[in-house]
């Protein structure tokens, strides 16, 4: 049996009752809302890991008119499922929602069948557990986190695993009976446009009569993240050869980081082209991309090129270098909810 918490009556009544009525006024119009599809809901919230709003609604567009069903996307080349996340990063989540296609028929409705597939852990079977199929499932995120350390006034580093257990708690015991796909999303929603990392809008918030945080000024402390990591600085060196109109390329490996993707072969020479920085977690990556001559790849002519999955630094470059006709249909920025 669960632990049960001692919560102030207050604070229950502020997110059971004042948080789903803040929620039905002041909600997102997303695409994915609304729509009680298992399929669908299972692709947003993948996309939406590490992956701002505003970035995954055109993403989530062209998903599903290239793959609608569940059916279509396991039938699908690996190939194309990376071409169609391109640019949106971290493509183990394509990879991924790709797997998991193939090994089933029908989402599951439950925590603990969702949580057997690959790239779901907690938080994502809740979520879509909750929003799809109606579960009584908690949900912990980035945006839940931060609002209930400042809401309870936890001071504990919410990445340490005792913190986490009670964020878990929490969304446990403060789960209504029903209505908790709405619930979940409104405690998002709320951390997204709300109780934001920096300068969040108090005044504005439904649960500012009982937000420990608020009281006394805790805003700017919590939630507690610990030690920021340090970012570190890469450089990587990269060859542009084109020759009679075709240009060569590498496919990276099966496994690792960004595995099966197309990129330029490594190398430099005297002539640098282009410089492109952009950072991936906590690295800070400079792409060097100079002329070349020779190296070990394969010839692609414009419209082929344009039809592979590249990184979207490599993309950039390769629209930079050889203009605008390789700009593919899928690339975009990549910057959560």
């Amino acid at each position: 049996m669960p632990q049960r918490l001692n919560l102030p009556p207050a604070t229950v009544n502020a997110f059971r009752r004042a948080l789903p009525r803040w929620y039905r006024r002041h909600r997102r119009s997303l695409p994915w809302r609304g729509i009680q599809d298992p399929y669908r809901t299972w692709v947003s919230e993948i996309m939406l890991q590490q992956t701002r709003v505003e970035t995954v609604r055109e993403y989530y567009r062209r998903w599903l008119r290239e793959f609608p069903t569940l059916e279509s996307l396991a039938r699908a080349p690996a190939a194309r499922v990376l071409k169609m996340w391109e640019g949106l990063g971290y493509y183990s989540r394509a990879r991924n929602l790709h797997r998991a296609a193939k090994q089933i028929s029908t989402i599951p409705a439950t925590v603990p069948e969702l949580m057997k597939l690959p790239g779901i852990g907690r938080y994502t079977a809740g979520a879509i557990a909750s929003i799809a199929f109606d579960q009584r499932a908690p949900i912990v995120d980035g945006n839940v986190a931060r609002v209930f350390a400042r809401v309870f006034g936890l001071t504990g580093n919410v990445k340490l695993p005792a913190t986490q257990a009670q964020l878990w708690m929490l969304a446990e015991e403060l789960l209504p009976a029903k209505n908790c796909g709405d619930f979940n999303q409104a405690l998002m929603e709320l951390g997204a446009l709300v109780c934001t990392p920096a300068s969040p809008a108090c005044a504005q918030c439904p649960l500012r009569q009982v937000c420990v945080a608020r009281a006394r000024g805790w805003q700017d402390r919590l939630p507690n993240r610990g030690v920021p990591q340090k970012s570190t600085a890469v450089t990587h060196d990269v060859l542009f050869i084109q020759n009679a109109g075709k240009f060569l390329l590498r496919q990276r490996p099966k496994t690792g980081v960004l595995a099966g993707m197309w990129e330029f072969p490594a190398g430099k020479s005297e002539k640098l082209l282009l410089t492109i920085r952009h950072a991936i977690m906590n690295q800070r990556i400079t792409l060097r991309v100079f002329a070349g001559q020779t190296a070990a790849g394969r010839w692609f002519t414009r419209r082929q090129a344009a039809q592979l999955a590249m990184p979207a630094a490599h993309r950039r470059a390769l629209i930079a270098v050889a203009g605008p006709a390789h700009r593919s249909p899928a690339a975009g920025g990549r910057t959560r909810r």
